[in-house]
């Protein structure tokens, strides 16, 4: 297993500062947030070639191109373009994998026709993705279609196992109560890539982001459940807490930190 950045965590940094902090806290590779104030669709278009050089300076990989999306309403098919752009660019960026989200709303208030909307537009992105050799992880979203075990596995039987798998947000699937040793089994090699985070929901239901250590996700079994099932993606830290904000190169430097020593305990690569 592998560790990334992902780069909403350091959204208090410009780009530019974002990649260079990156790689001065440790990290081996950024999951760029393809949104402002980092690689939105119009820095994407004029300096791509720009950006991807400073990340090879940097010493960088890039794990993921990140986008946040709604495939659930025909009014935003645009956002199927959008997608299309980004497939085309990974390759500028040297990596093989787009991070997407389905869209609102959450799975239990989810009509059939926004179902078939996500299903229409995986249909126009497929083809795309396989064409650059791209596979698509959508995230298991909190109030998105993909925010439960279960309505995880229904979006991945609209899709294709060889190019569109899931982004498993371990949080975000512990705030919907689920079970991790039943997630990773039943996801299995639909797990293209992780988010690591973790938090807590209030009594009247909002969420809290913390250290990666405090929450109500236990990291040291989720590394090992993946250890055992044979996972080696990348595990992308996202810091969403009040510190992210304050002192987003700490912030990133301790949850990295922790996170090695959860690899190192479960056996794998720190």
């Amino acid at each position: 297993m592998k560790i990334a950045l992902f780069s909403q965590s350091l959204f208090a940094l410009s780009l530019e500062d974002a990649i260079r902090t990156t790689a001065e806290v440790g990290f081996e590779a950024i999951e760029l947030a393809c949104v402002e104030p980092h690689l939105d669709h119009d820095t994407a278009v004029k300096h791509p070639a720009a950006i991807a050089r400073q990340i090879r300076d940097a010493g960088l990989n890039v794990a993921a191109l990140s986008l946040f999306n709604n495939f659930t309403e025909p009014a935003d098919a645009h956002q199927v373009e959008m997608a299309k752009a980004f497939i085309a660019l990974a390759p500028l960026f040297q990596t093989k994998l787009l991070k997407l989200t389905p869209g609102p709303p959450a799975s239990r208030d989810a009509e059939e026709r926004q179902w078939h909307h996500l299903a229409d537009a995986l249909d126009e992105l497929v083809p795309a993705a396989r064409k650059t050799g791209v596979r698509l992880a959508f995230e298991t979203h909190m109030r998105q279609l993909t925010d439960t075990l279960a309505s995880s596995e229904r979006f991945l039987a609209l899709a294709p196992a060889d190019c569109v798998g899931l982004t498993v947000d371990f949080s975000n699937l512990s705030f919907a109560g689920e079970d991790m040793s039943q997630v990773i089994s039943r996801l299995g090699s639909r797990i293209y890539h992780t988010h690591v985070k973790n938090g807590w929901v209030d009594a009247q239901g909002r969420w809290h982001f913390g250290p990666l250590d405090t929450g109500l996700t236990d990291y040291a079994r989720v590394l090992s459940l993946l250890q055992a099932a044979g996972y080696g993606g990348y595990l992308s830290i996202e810091c969403l807490g009040p510190d992210a904000r304050t002192d987003p190169a700490g912030t990133a430097r301790r949850d990295l930190a922790r996170l090695q020593r959860y690899l190192q305990d479960a056996g794998g690569q720190a």
